[in-house]
């Protein structure tokens, strides 16, 4: 575990690649899950956030355009994937210096830990490959190519299986991690269509393969059909597709595995899908350019993040009913919510900052300001983590 006072001890300063903010010798790292770790894409660092106390207690130097975060508690290691580098920052949380830079495909935005949290799995969005990393060695172990832009990655329960959301296709596969190759491909929409043949505009694909917190589903949106397969992970196989509103961007879970929130960009709709009949029970109206959705108090509230409106739309899980809105300064990216589902995180990318919302009186508490330049997200571990 780190103090503050041991870091400062052991000389670590801005130019040694850590720069300690608002910190004393009081304040110490001393359990990974009570802190917020927010990448800042401008100021190439990521912020470290108490969150008991709200403050910045931390900000360490990693590469440039830092796209997402993750933690190994496990492994006591925090990893950024620096897009503009090509590269992997692996900083070992006991010493917040840099262990290892790893040098990947290209443009390496989305990460997955195993569920052991020794191996990282990163998609690699410009080359259209997966690369395997492992933590303990801070080697790249594989590179696994064949896939269509990369984008969020999804493991199996037992780690033997990572499944691709390919934004560039509308299909989802599936890598052998033992063997390090694609196994299956599992149409999602029909017909086929790349997005290097789609006529027009920005092609979407696949953006995730979200998990039920028993590993038995995979739901995976497809933009461009509007449309929602309902994969069952055991044997690959398509059990059902639900037609949503127009242009899904992905599913969101509920930590109880309830449910699955899926926003509707092209028609401003947010769509609720039943875990238990894998039938859509609600469509309730959202915003533009929705980035992201959190839920929390005891799942019975979700907070939809709009960006382009600067606000979080409020969904009553209880009553599948919309609950208000609170208005947000400087471009809401995506958040994450406390293990114990009270407190909201969101990174304010324009403002510089990071909005704190109380999950159950559903209210705005603070602004962080003095995280970084233009922070992307925020992840904590043993909270359920989203990204772009």
């Amino acid at each position: 575990m780190l103090s503050v006072s041991k870091a400062l001890h052991a000389g670590l300063t801005a130019a040694g690649l850590v720069a300690l903010v608002a910190a004393t010798p009081a304040q110490a790292l001393d359990k990974s899950g009570s802190y917020v770790y927010v990448p800042n894409r401008a100021s190439a660092d990521v912020a470290v956030i108490d969150s008991a106390t709200d403050t910045v207690v931390a900000r360490v130097a990693v590469g440039n355009v830092p796209h997402q975060v993750v933690v190994s508690d496990t492994l006591g290691r925090m990893v950024a994937s620096n897009t503009a580098d090509d590269t992997i920052s692996i900083i070992d949380l006991e010493t917040m210096r840099t262990a290892a830079t790893v040098t990947l495909g290209a443009s390496p935005e989305h990460m997955e830990l195993s569920p052991g949290g020794d191996v990282l799995a990163v998609g690699n969005i410009g080359a259209g490959t997966v690369s395997l990393v492992s933590l303990a060695e801070g080697r790249e172990t594989a590179r696994i190519d064949g896939l269509h832009e990369p984008h969020n990655l999804t493991f199996s329960p037992d780690g033997k299986l990572l499944y691709i959301g390919n934004l560039g296709a509308d299909f989802v596969s599936v890598i052998d991690v033992a063997k390090a190759e694609v196994v299956n491909e599992i149409p999602v929409g029909d017909p086929k269509a790349m997005a290097s043949t789609a006529a027009g505009g920005e092609y979407q694909g696949i953006i995730n393969v979200t998990r039920t917190p028993d590993g038995r589903y995979g739901f995976a949106a497809y933009g461009e059909g509007d449309r929602m397969a309902v994969i069952d992970l055991h044997s690959q196989e398509t059990v059902k597709s639900l037609a949503l509103g127009d242009l899904p961007w992905r599913a969101y879970s509920t930590a109880d595995g309830r449910f699955m929130i899926v926003p509707n960009n092209g028609d401003r709709t947010v769509s609720i899908v039943s875990t238990a009949t894998l039938e859509e029970v609600a469509r309730l109206d959202g915003a533009e350019d929705m980035t992201g959705v959190n839920t929390g108090w005891f799942e019975t509230t979700a907070f939809v993040i709009s960006r382009a409106e600067d606000k979080v739309v409020i969904l009553d899980l209880e009553t599948m009913t919309n609950a208000g809105e609170i208005a947000l300064g400087g471009s809401p990216e995506t958040g994450v919510i406390t293990p114990d589902g009270t407190k909201l995180y969101i990174a304010l990318s324009g403002a510089d900052a990071v909005a704190v919302i109380d999950v159950k009186a559903r209210k705005l508490i603070k602004t962080i300001a003095g995280v970084g330049k233009e922070p992307w997200g925020a992840h904590m571990v043993g909270a359920l983590n989203y990204c772009h």
